[in-house]
């Protein structure tokens, strides 16, 4: 059904609340998906097919990261859904339970600083693909 879907997405910087909750989340993001997540997420908007990535999503494999516990927070879980960048950098949507974003933005995690690993910057368009993870 999304087999060789491609999608697009524009960078952008978010709000900057990514690295806080990424590194509040990153114990049981290596619990769950085996690696330590770079602090801050790869924040990008999709320019067209939101209803059809978001359906992808709803049938591929999904991971879910169960909250810290930290008095005072109301944290909730966060699903993550392995991708490809590029059709080579492997990397994982977030879909925190709790957000502040609509359905096109994508959130993505890497254990690397992906502005770096693959030259990106705010208007960078990034192609995300959810088969052949």
């Amino acid at each position: 059904m999304c087999d060789d879907e491609i999608f697009k997405a524009v960078v952008f910087s978010g709000k900057k609340e990514g690295e806080f909750f990424v590194s509040i989340y990153a114990k049981n993001i290596k619990k769950s998906i085996g690696f330590v997540p770079y602090p801050g997420t790869l924040n990008a908007r999709l320019v067209e097919r939101i209803d059809k990535f978001n359906e992808c999503l709803d049938h591929i494999k999904s991971i879910v990261i169960e909250p810290p516990v930290i008095a005072g927070m109301n944290l909730g879980k966060v699903v993550a859904y392995p991708i490809l960048l590029f059709s080579s950098t492997k990397a994982y949507v977030l879909r925190p339970e709790i957000t502040l974003y609509n359905k096109d933005v994508v959130e993505i995690i890497s254990d690397k600083r992906l502005r770096d690993e693959l030259n990106l910057s705010d208007g960078s368009i990034v192609e995300i693909s959810l088969s052949n993870c």
